[in-house]
């Protein structure tokens, strides 16, 4: 398993902590893709999907982590808009 690539942020851990419930940023048919680079972190439960405020209920949150995640992942594989949209099938930003 990859090391996440997500940038620190107040919202998240990029490291599991006791508890915490680890969200992939791009899931469905891209979960095993967010698994494999590195797109994933982990949560407080109420803030994954425990409550009004979880990110599976907030759509203001999953689309920051969105284009939060499609950014780290340009940065982190040098790679371009285009090439996301090849991989992942949609651009974020």
């Amino acid at each position: 398993m990859k090391k996440s690539i997500m940038p620190k942020d107040n919202l998240w851990s990029t490291e599991y902590f006791e508890g915490s419930h680890k969200h992939h940023v791009f899931g469905g048919a891209n979960r095993k893709l967010s698994e494999k680079d590195g797109l994933y972190f982990y949560l407080r439960p109420e803030m994954h999907d425990m409550s009004d405020k979880g990110i599976h209920f907030n759509k203001n949150f999953m689309n920051y982590a969105h284009k939060v995640g499609q950014r780290a992942w340009q940065e982190y594989y040098n790679k371009t808009k285009e090439d996301f949209i090849a991989r992942y099938g949609k651009n974020y930003l």
